[in-house]
């Protein structure tokens, strides 16, 4: 693996990771030295918007972390704090557990499952075999509200109803489908979180609030497709990657985990909640559609409770009034 030479140019990870301070800043936050205890995890996709939340986590409950993404070079992967670069092979020898987050996220409606297969399903089934070669103890996998189809009428249950209706979701599922398989046939612990939708923090301006928040902003008064009837569940990136971070610690065979919010809200409770947050007066629209969204995402989370003793905190309500609140110090 290569070293970074003196001339290298060095991120904002590498030079947080030469600091030597007791504590580090991390994006704003304060964060505890590597030293607190020797449990290394490696990260892929930890420059992405969970990653860099779970990195932060990680740090601030002792753990020593490998940041990876792409090294440049088919198979290839870099150390963002150490400027390393490597197969995943040679990283994870010197971890313990990796929580896997990289992958392809929805990008065209209309593709189809193989336009996921090589960043969801090879680049796991990469992982899986990395981790066997070095011994890993564990794998905590990025799955998907969408591994679940879109018409359940009640909170979804990870043993009953895991039916995906979407090529993305079908991906997702089958990456769940190997991440099990590896964990039955060797010794390495697994655990793939079922993730609801995620928002809060440093958010790229994705999902339904966010959009709500910006015609709230802009023409004072948003507009609802119809009933606004669908349901979704809502949960703060950083209850996730407390999730992700609690789940290091399960020991067994593969398991899915749902990882949702305090509750399930329909799109027109979004866009009231959006209104009533708001510090001027704004209308709420109802607008006839020839085709209503009547999909519904909600989660039970109670094997969250049971197996990894976690919970949400960021209510809806507050997931919101974060989001205003960012906007309106950006602008």
């Amino acid at each position: 693996m290569r070293s970074p030479t003196p001339s290298s140019p060095r991120s904002k990870w590498a030079a947080m990771a030469l600091r030597g301070a007791r504590t580090m800043s991390w994006h704003g936050s304060a964060i505890r030295s590597p030293g607190a205890h020797e449990v290394r995890v490696a990260v892929t996709g930890a420059t992405g918007y969970i990653g860099q939340q779970v990195v932060v986590e990680l740090r601030r409950q002792g753990y020593r972390v490998a940041p990876l993404t792409r090294g440049g070079a088919p198979g290839k992967y870099r150390d963002m704090l150490l400027g390393d670069v490597g197969t995943l092979t040679e990283h994870f020898t010197s971890c313990q557990h990796v929580i896997h987050l990289a992958g392809q996220l929805v990008h065209d409606r209309d593709a189809g499952p193989l336009a996921y297969f090589a960043a969801n399903v090879e680049l796991t089934n990469e992982v899986m075999c990395a981790a066997v070669e070095t011994g890993l103890a564990s794998v905590v996998h990025a799955s998907s509200r969408l591994v679940y189809p879109a018409t359940l009428r009640e909170p979804a249950i990870e043993d009953r109803d895991a039916c995906p209706d979407t090529a993305y979701g079908i991906s997702k599922r089958w990456s769940e489908d190997l991440v099990r398989h590896v964990s039955a046939s060797s010794s390495i612990s697994a655990t793939s979180l079922r993730i609801a939708q995620v928002t809060g923090g440093d958010h790229p301006g994705l999902g339904v609030v966010n959009s709500f928040i910006r015609q709230a902003g802009s023409v004072g008064e948003i507009t609802v497709n119809g009933r606004g009837e669908a349901i979704r569940e809502i949960v703060h990136v950083t209850d996730v990657a407390r999730a992700f971070v609690s789940a290091l610690d399960r020991a067994g065979e593969w398991q899915a985990i749902n990882i949702g919010g305090t509750r399930s809200v329909t799109i027109a409770e979004i866009a009231h909640l959006v209104a009533d947050a708001t510090q001027s007066d704004v209308d709420v629209r109802h607008v006839d559609v020839d085709d209503e969204d009547l999909s519904r995402y909600a989660l039970d989370s109670t094997r969250a409770r049971d197996e990894l003793a976690w919970e949400p905190s960021w209510r809806p309500e507050d997931i919101i009034q974060e989001a205003i609140k960012g906007r309106e110090c950006a602008s």
